[in-house]
């Protein structure tokens, strides 16, 4: 089941890369002094808006089979290979030629993400046994470092703006995936199981922090600054929360160090993408979405 919550794990991640490429590219040519519900509006009658939308939601589902069949710590890092397929679809489309550094940085990240599934294999966890406490200050830890986040955003201007907000982003979505991964139990239990269950509402309320912390990154001007944010604390919060409160374990031996040197390739790779390719592709389009990789 491991292997297939992985391929599934990629799906999602390429799904929701092509659902990135396809609104940035129907939002191209909008017009910039049409009101934000007439932009909106224009952008809803464009079908490469709407197939993008399906995409996101294609991706979504595939996030929720792939935490379905494996865990938590193992579908969250694969998802980070969103940012190089959604960067790579995009050069593609603007006909953006990628360079060498680039190329080296995707490397990484694949490479990265690699070792780190091979080295970290972590077992147990059972997110339909977590205790009410466990998820009582869980959350509550979560909702403290996300005002704090929030605090130091509104505090600082541009980059540190970008870069506090992209952060808080990154946890949200973190977060949402570990409550997504706790429906997967009640899902057995059919739709009344899933509309009673709490979890199932605080995805909605998660998605909808998510969005509006993605905005106020997007909209301090430097994705440069945000980008390594969104992607990277997403599996770190998850990661944590796996471990912490799912009761997921991993052997301590030697092979913790393999998986460290995963980790540092999909951080190095991460932010020399976010450096190099990302300003190729972002000063191309402009979208009132933007990136929304690493869920």
């Amino acid at each position: 089941m491991l292997v297939i919550g992985v391929l599934v794990a990629v799906a999602a991640a390429a799904s929701n890369a092509v659902g990135s490429v396809l609104m940035r590219s129907a939002s191209r040519h909008h017009d910039p002094a049409a009101g934000r519900w007439q932009a909106l509006v224009a952008l809803l009658r464009r079908p490469a808006w709407s197939a993008g939308i399906a995409a996101h939601v294609l991706g979504f589902v595939l996030q929720g089979v792939a935490l379905g069949l494996t865990l938590l710590t193992v579908v969250q890092p694969v998802l980070v290979i969103e940012l190089p397929f959604t960067l790579v679809l995009s050069a593609l489309a603007l006909r953006t030629p990628m360079s060498r550094r680039a190329w080296l940085a995707i490397a990484a990240m694949a490479g990265g993400v690699a070792v780190f599934l091979v080295c970290l294999v972590p077992e147990g966890g059972d997110p339909g046994a977590t205790s009410s406490t466990a998820w009582l200050v869980g959350t509550g830890v979560v909702v403290a470092v996300l005002a704090v986040l929030v605090l130091l955003g509104r505090a600082g201007r541009a980059r540190r703006r970008a870069l506090w907000f992209g952060i808080a982003t990154g946890v949200t979505y973190g977060y949402n995936a570990a409550l997504l991964a706790a429906l997967g139990p009640v899902w057995a239990e059919g739709w009344s199981g899933l509309l009673t269950a709490w979890q199932t509402y605080g995805v909605l309320v998660g998605g909808t922090v998510s969005f509006v912390f993605l905005q106020q990154a997007l909209q301090a001007g430097d994705l440069i600054w945000a980008q390594p944010g969104i992607t990277l604390a997403n599996p770190l919060t998850a990661i944590v929360w796996g471990f912490v409160v799912f009761g997921e374990r991993v052997a301590v031996d030697v092979w913790l160090l393999g998986a460290a040197v995963g980790v540092a390739g999909i951080v190095a790779g991460t932010v020399v993408l976010s450096r190099v390719a990302l300003p190729a592709v972002a000063g191309e389009v402009d979208t009132p979405s933007g990136p929304d990789p690493g869920r």
